[in-house]
C-alpha cells in the first residue's frame, strides 16, 4: 500500500510544492496537492476533508504566505482533528507565535535561499515513515498467513479422532 501525503500550502507556493511533490515521487510516497488533484466540480470541503482522511500524514508549508492561508489553517484543524501526523516545514523569519496550534509541535526549518535541505530532511523523514508502514503491512500480512494456516491444519486435524 503506498503512502500517501497531504500537502498543505499557500496557492502562492507553487514552486516549493512543485519541487517537494516532484522529490517525494521520486522516493514511492504519493503526494496529494488539492490545486492540481481535486477535480473540477467536487466541493473544496468534502474533497480535501476526504483526502486528509485517506493520507497517512500532513505536510504544512508555513511560509509567509503559508500563515495567512485560512486554508492552510483549516487543514490543519482537520489533520488535528483527526489526529493525523502533521509535518510542519516553518519558512525562517516565521515567528512561533504564528503557529498557533502548531506551536508546540517540532518543525523542519525551510530557507528560501537554500530550500533543497528543508526539502532533503522532509522527503528523508516521509522515505522513513513509508518504510515502517511497509514493515508493519508485511508483519501482518505474515500474521494473516500464518494463522490461516494454522486455522487449516486445525481443521485438518479435527476431523481425525
Amino acid at each position: 500500500m503506498a503512502y500517501k501525503v497531504f500537502i498543505s500550502h499557500s496557492t502562492m507556493d507553487s514552486g516549493i510544492v512543485k519541487a517537494l511533490a516532484n522529490i517525494l515521487s521520486k522516493f514511492g510516497v504519493t503526494p496529494y496537492v488539492a490545486d492540481w488533484d481535486l477535480p473540477a466540480g467536487m466541493s473544496l470541503n468534502k474533497g480535501i476533508s476526504s483526502e486528509i482522511d485517506k493520507a497517512d500524514c500532513i505536510i504544512v508549508l508555513l511560509t509567509h504566505n503559508g500563515i495567512r492561508s485560512k486554508w492552510v489553517h483549516q487543514e490543519i484543524g482537520y489533520a488535528r482533528k483527526s489526529a493525523k501526523l502533521i509535518i510542519p516545514l516553518v519558512e525562517r523569519g516565521t515567528t512561533p507565535d504564528e503557529l498557533g496550534f502548531l506551536k508546540p509541535i517540532r518543525y523542519i526549518e525551510y530557507d528560501p535561499i537554500q530550500p533543497h535541505l528543508a526539502l532533503t530532511r522532509a522527503s528523508t523523514q516521509l522515505v522513513s515513515l513509508k518504510l515502517k508502514k511497509e514493515e508493519k503491512e508485511k508483519q501482518t500480512n505474515a500474521l494473516l498467513v500464518t494463522g490461516g494456516i494454522l486455522a487449516f491444519l486445525l481443521l485438518l486435524g479435527g476431523g481425525e479422532k
